[in-house]
């Protein structure tokens, strides 16, 4: 009993997958991203001022209850830009891998540590400041889009190859 009314519409772009090539050009890229509404409802928007937050060293936490997608990312940007500490991590652990354990086995293959705190407000992960270097082994995307995408990023600074990205 229903009507097929064909309309045009206009779908503003994804910011999730923006803040991955947005995330290029805080690293020093020359990426143009088109199509992002400045005034979106959507929570992955906020990759704009934590990116900023993280260049800036400012260690005031990032909250990612309302944004556990861009946390892939942020990590890696909180890796690049000498650390980062970040609240609401625990359902991190449900998503297509587990994204605290896989981005601090990855990033670890760069030199960067990253402690975690179980349960501490919703669990805690910590990027310390560490010197990043040139992967000495293959990156492993653990079959997860994000935890590929994030690392993509920031092989374009320090080289590497990445398994699994398919």
């Amino acid at each position: 009993g229903q009507n097929y009314l064909p309309t045009d519409v206009k779908i503003e772009g994804d910011a999730s997958n923006a803040a991955f090539f947005e995330a290029a050009n805080i690293l020093g890229g020359k990426v143009e991203v088109i199509g992002l509404d400045p005034e979106s409802l959507q929570g992955d928007m906020a990759f704009k001022r934590h990116f900023e937050a993280l260049k800036a060293a400012s260690f005031h936490p990032i909250d990612l209850s309302d944004c556990p997608d861009l946390a892939p990312i942020l990590f890696t940007v909180a890796a690049f830009y000498g650390g980062g500490t970040f609240t609401h991590t625990d359902r991190l652990r449900l998503k297509e891998s587990n994204r605290i354990e896989s981005m601090r086995s990855e990033l670890g293959k760069f030199g960067a540590e990253i402690q975690v705190f179980d349960g501490l407000g919703g669990g805690t992960v910590k990027v310390l400041k560490s010197p990043l270097h040139p992967p000495a082994e293959p990156l492993d995307s653990h079959n997860d889009h994000r935890v590929a995408m994030a690392l993509a990023i920031l092989c374009t600074r320090h080289g590497g190859v990445l398994t699994g990205a398919e």
